[in-house]
């Protein structure tokens, strides 16, 4: 047992007495400590054996705070960004990680990037990375309570050892892993239809069991998309629509956004079928989307807690598509352009108003990450949400994902929102471990 440090005004503002018995946890590890009143602030509360016991290294910083919900002091901040990396490679997207390292350094927050191989569980720490100057040094520290999953791909994601990982991390008691997996598309949309005031804003969708099951709504909107319920970045979505000389037109996103050839229904089928034995599939309406110079765009609304837990909205921006595609995804060549200016030069109608239009982006973006995360049971710390207008200038919301992607340059706008894409997932992981100065918690 260890000896934690206060200040008679700070054992009062608590409400603990000299000599009172506390629990002290840092991640994970915890520990039973004695409380002793000083006279002045000391310039640590804990002291290095106490630290040792917690497996907390003394190079490091930490704070004391105390948790009322808990009722117990915590050390840290800690967060733990789960990542991954190939044996003697650089984490998978690692200059984002080097940057959310920077902005944790500077908000006094312990971010330790690790991978599935990196834990003990016996001891129940983790020895992974951080930033220390412009360099990664490894650092063995505990294992974090809040661990923000920034696996980058499906393909990672789906991997036995990140499998195995995730399962034994859950059942840990308290542990919570943010944003814990990607969404399925059929899944998000079936959760969505379930509350009567987002339906209207939902594209008639159907699963793709079996080829036939288009024909309905072919039949109905003229033009569909199919979509893999596991894709990312526009990979694997094609369009079928009537052919004007008979027949059905089938698009891939790489062909250019023309009617081509007419294949019988026969040769749709025989399409879907071949793509069908891969991978799921939905069928989604077909929507005439507003256009910017010419092309379909969509728009992208980033959704973040921050740090009190809230879901505010980081950034808004279009997405136009490139010349002759119908994706407007950024990784495939679409362009980015100012929430403003994408609205000033959209082909809308004159009765659609461009404030109008922003009020209702900030509604759904305030409102449906809330209503998502309650009714998958998933604790989420930021959603990027693709909505789109279509030519009478009505909102429709496109798809949901869980691992937005966030750009480091200045593409998509202000600088400063590129920078508070980072930061807030760290201020959230800070108000999940116990760091936080409103709701009952207090810091010594």
């Amino acid at each position: 047992m260890g000896t934690i440090y206060l200040t008679d005004r700070q054992a009062g503002t608590i409400g603990i007495e000299a000599g009172e018995e506390v629990l002290l946890r840092a991640g994970v590890r915890s520990c039973l400590a004695t409380v002793r009143i000083v006279p002045t602030k000391p310039r640590t509360p804990l002291l290095p054996e106490l630290l040792n016991h917690l497996r907390w290294p003394i190079n490091l910083p930490c704070q004391l705070a105390y948790s009322r919900r808990e009722q117990a002091f915590v050390a840290g901040p800690l967060l733990g960004i789960f990542s991954y990396r190939y044996p003697n490679k650089p984490y998978v997207w690692s200059a984002h990680l080097k940057e959310t390292q920077r902005y944790a350094r500077e908000m006094g927050v312990v971010a330790v990037v690790f991978g599935p191989t990196d834990i003990n569980w016996e001891d129940r720490t983790v020895t992974g990375v951080i930033l220390r100057g412009d360099e990664w040094q490894q650092q063995t520290l505990p294992l974090p309570r809040v661990i923000y999953n920034r696996i980058p791909s499906r393909k990672f994601e789906n991997l036995p050892e990140v499998s195995d990982l995730k399962k034994r991390l859950a059942d840990i008691p308290g542990l919570i892993l943010f944003n814990p997996r990607y969404l399925d598309k059929w899944e998000t949309h079936q959760l969505l239809q379930k509350h009567v005031a987002v339906r209207p804003l939902l594209p008639e969708t159907r699963l793709l069991q079996k080829a036939e099951d288009l024909w309905p709504l072919v039949k109905e909107h003229r033009v569909i998309y199919i979509k893999p319920i596991h894709g990312t970045q526009g990979l694997g979505i094609y369009r079928i629509g009537l052919h004007p000389s008979g027949g059905y037109s089938w698009i891939s996103r790489h062909s250019t956004a023309t009617l081509g050839l007419a294949y019988t229904r026969t040769a749709i089928e025989a399409k879907i079928k071949r793509l069908l034995e891969r991978t799921a599939y939905v069928a989604q309406q077909g929507l005439r989307l507003a256009l910017i110079e010419g092309a379909p765009f969509d728009i992208r609304l980033l959704a973040q807690k921050d740090g009190q837990g809230v879901w505010r909205i980081t950034k808004v921006f279009g997405r136009i598509a490139p010349p002759g595609k119908f994706t407007s995804n950024l990784s495939q060549g679409g362009r980015a352009m100012g929430i403003l200016n994408s609205l000033k030069a959209a082909s809308l109608p004159p009765k659609r108003k461009r404030q109008a239009i922003l009020k209702e982006l900030q509604r759904w973006g305030e409102s449906l990450p809330r209503i998502l995360e309650e009714s998958a049971a998933m604790t989420l710390g930021e959603l990027g949400l693709d909505l789109a207008l279509d030519r009478g200038g009505k909102l429709w919301l496109l798809e949901i994902n869980a691992k937005p992607f966030k750009r480091l340059d200045e593409g998509e706008g202000d600088p400063r929102l590129v920078r508070l894409a980072l930061e807030r997932p760290i201020a959230y992981g800070r108000f999940l471990d116990g760091f936080d100065n409103k709701g009952g918690d207090d810091s010594p």
